[in-house]
């Protein structure tokens, strides 16, 4: 940091990320254990509260702060420089963001505006499911005779359909606790989603779909019960919400839907998979005029890039159990494939946003893409296989355009492409 950077700092105040003290105190290692288990901040030693330059001892001031560090578990990533404003020395502290909460003698300090304060059980819980720290899914919980039999003997009938695995009733303990679903004779929360009727222990597992306007919502429909059953209900009931388009192709009438509902599906089951159960939210679809959004509790997982994600699960067990239900197809490939289906479906378009608290997945009507009389017209005609020209000269539209609205028939599965250079036409797809 250089000297106009620093005084620009000075001049702008206290917030969330930058600390002021006259001097190094006794709880000065409250501050750098808060600033750690937030986002990172700076703390100058040697300015006011009100942001006058004061100095201070920089040699001493160290020292304290080495001394009081220590107590801080895991020891958090700090740097130190010495800086000088009109002979007096300032001592710049700059606390690193940490991937562990950091304790003194137990309690966890967090950043709040411009104070610290100590989370409680709870809110240690959450951040550190957030961060990644600990995996909530697999603490155990209720006893595992609390699971509902018929939920287990579905899920073992779901593993022999969708992997081909044979589980000897014998075998059922053994594998559920490979799973995640039973530790220590107890069901975990991972367990109490997928074997019970969840929202009765964890009161946000739960779907809530809304009818939006652009002044608010409308209405709103819940989905309650074990996380399978909620997808299988919530998707079901959004398959309502997506309108079907009626297109003639040859003498087939075929119902194009507006949204590629496979996407839509994906982004619902990662919703329910990746969510953090710990925040009191359920997960949301939004259903406006003009777009779907899905909207789940709970940021990326620290690493995860959203341009190149990697299965880094919030949830470990449930995404288990999951998988081996069938729901999850390939681990860490979902926001790819869900681009995909987007890419191959021309009549709308997807956008990921991920917040420090929330994930929401955008699927976003392309108006400019919807199946028009001209379509329609090409379908009728394409009947009988026609070169792109001819289809051109027949509809009084120029060749460039056959071609764009071609290619959008292609994605949508109504036409295909026949044969190869000067002898390329085009037809309906059977």
């Amino acid at each position: 940091m250089d000297l106009e950077e620093l005084i620009y700092l000075i001049q702008s105040g206290e917030s969330e990320v930058l600390e002021f003290k006259e001097s190094a105190g006794k709880n000065i290692h409250h501050e750098i254990a808060a600033f750690s288990n937030s986002d990172g901040g700076k703390i100058i030693v040697g300015v006011s509260d009100a942001g006058k330059i004061v100095g201070t001892d920089v040699k001493d001031t160290i020292e304290k702060v080495t001394s009081s560090v220590q107590s801080i578990i895991p020891p958090p990533a700090i740097k130190t420089q010495k800086i000088s404003v009109d002979d007096k020395d300032l001592l710049v502290i700059t606390v690193d963001k940490s991937s562990n909460l950091c304790s003194i003698g137990g309690i966890v300090y967090i950043r709040t505006g411009t104070g610290v304060r100590p989370l409680s059980l709870q809110e240690i819980v959450m951040l550190s499911s957030e961060m990644g720290t600990i995996n909530w899914d697999e603490i155990p919980m209720l006893p595992k005779e609390d699971a509902r039999s018929d939920y287990i003997d579905w899920f073992f009938e779901r593993v022999k359909e969708t992997r081909g695995k044979t589980i000897a009733d014998d075998n059922r303990s053994r594998y559920l606790r490979s799973a995640g679903a039973i530790k220590n004779d107890k069901l975990t929360n991972a367990g109490i989603l997928f074997f019970t009727e969840a929202t009765e222990n964890i009161a946000y597992a739960k779907i809530r779909r809304v009818g939006m306007s652009e002044d608010g919502p409308m209405w709103s429909e819940e989905y309650e019960g074990p996380v399978w059953k909620v997808i299988e209900e919530a998707y079901d009931n959004l398959l309502r919400d997506i309108k079907k388009i009626d297109v003639v192709a040859g003498t087939r009438r075929i119902k194009v839907e507006e949204y590629p509902p496979r996407a839509i599906r994906e982004a619902l089951i990662n919703a329910v998979c990746h969510r953090n159960y710990t925040i009191s939210a359920d997960v949301k679809i939004l259903v406006y005029p003009d777009r779907f959004e899905i909207k789940n509790p709970g940021g990326l997982m620290p690493g995860v890039d959203i341009k190149d994600p990697e299965h880094i699960p919030r949830n470990p067990s449930l995404s288990n159990l999951l998988y081996d239900s069938g729901y999850i197809e390939r681990y860490g490939f979902g926001i790819k494939m869900i681009e995909e289906e987007v890419e191959n479906h021309p009549m709308c378009s997807v956008e990921f946003k991920a917040g420090s608290s929330t994930f929401s997945v955008i699927f976003k009507k392309v108006l400019s893409s919807s199946i028009d009389d001209t379509d329609n017209q090409i379908l009728k005609i394409i009947n009988v296989p026609m070169k792109s020209g001819d289809i051109a000269a027949r509809l009084k539209i120029s060749k460039n355009t056959v071609l764009r609205r071609i290619e959008k028939l292609e994605k949508l599965g109504l036409a295909e492409k026949k044969g190869s250079g000067s002898h390329t036409y085009y037809t309906i797809k059977k």
